[in-house]
């Protein structure tokens, strides 16, 4: 990640949860989300937060009993975070980091019983490997990890993309290479890692295990204005994600895709 990218992500902090968490597409794919951590993690379990942002997950894993780590590289996020952790009073189970995932070596808590990174951070991350062989350092053996990560194609943008005067994205995003993305006026390098590319890059202290479509049917969040007015079509796209989104040839198509990966033994 570069400057770039934390000042974007303190630029959007602020609004993030209004325009993203709180939205009717946000709560729908982070419950679909949530149900896949669930059947990974359990309450009372140490948990790492890759990416945390304004501490959405790490607090609801807290507020279930788990003691949770989340680190982001936005200062801003991280310091909304721990306000929230506050006035939840959970800040004894919920602790907050400002550092770039590429620096993850640099964090010194140990022993984490499972980690996850909830819509994409790891999209900001160019090369995977180094953060994989920090992760592994600092996980126990047989511990769950899950990546939600950003998927190579995805059936709304493919469809919208012509007519949106986006088709550079298109091809970056469906090429498996690499666009530049605007967030608050700046500036961010999304970066769309296949499954073969992830699974290289954690082997050989991570196994893959299965993986998952998210917003197969269910649409972005920049078309909550459109979703908000068909409440009833929007439910029946996300009871199809939760029926289809684990099949091969339709997880192809999410926006984002969740891999599950196991800490293989020292």
């Amino acid at each position: 990640m570069t400057d770039a990218t934390r000042r974007a992500f303190d630029a959007v902090a602020e609004t993030y949860d209004a325009d993203f968490t709180d939205s009717h597409i946000g709560r729908l794919q982070r419950g679909q989300l949530r149900r896949i951590y669930d059947r990974l993690f359990a309450p009372g379990m140490r948990l790492l937060d890759l990416g945390c942002g304004t501490g959405e997950d790490a607090l609801a894993f807290a507020a279930d009993g788990c003691e949770v780590e989340g680190v982001d590289v936005s200062p801003a996020m991280v310091e909304l975070a721990r306000r929230r952790a506050a006035d939840a009073g959970l800040e004894e189970r919920a602790a907050f980091l400002a550092l770039p995932l590429e620096r993850l070596d640099e964090l010194p808590e140990r022993g984490f019983q499972g980690a996850y990174s909830s819509f994409s951070p790891l999209s900001c991350v160019r090369e995977l490997a180094p953060v994989a062989r920090a992760l592994a350092d600092r996980m126990e053996p047989d511990a769950p990890l899950a990546l939600c990560l950003m998927s190579r194609w995805c059936l709304w943008e493919t469809v919208l993309y012509p007519f949106t005067a986006r088709l550079h994205e298109a091809a970056g995003r469906e090429l498996g290479g690499w666009v530049r993305a605007s967030a608050a006026s700046h500036e961010v390098a999304l970066y769309y890692h296949g499954v073969r590319e992830v699974k290289r890059a954690f082997a050989p202290w991570f196994r893959l295990e299965g993986a998952q479509g998210l917003g197969v049917f269910t649409p972005p969040t920049y078309l909550e204005p459109w979703a908000r007015r068909r409440q009833r079509l929007l439910g029946g796209l996300a009871w199809l994600d939760e029926r289809l989104a684990a099949l091969p040839l339709v997880r192809s198509l999410a926006e984002h895709r969740v891999m599950v990966l196991r800490r293989t033994p020292d």
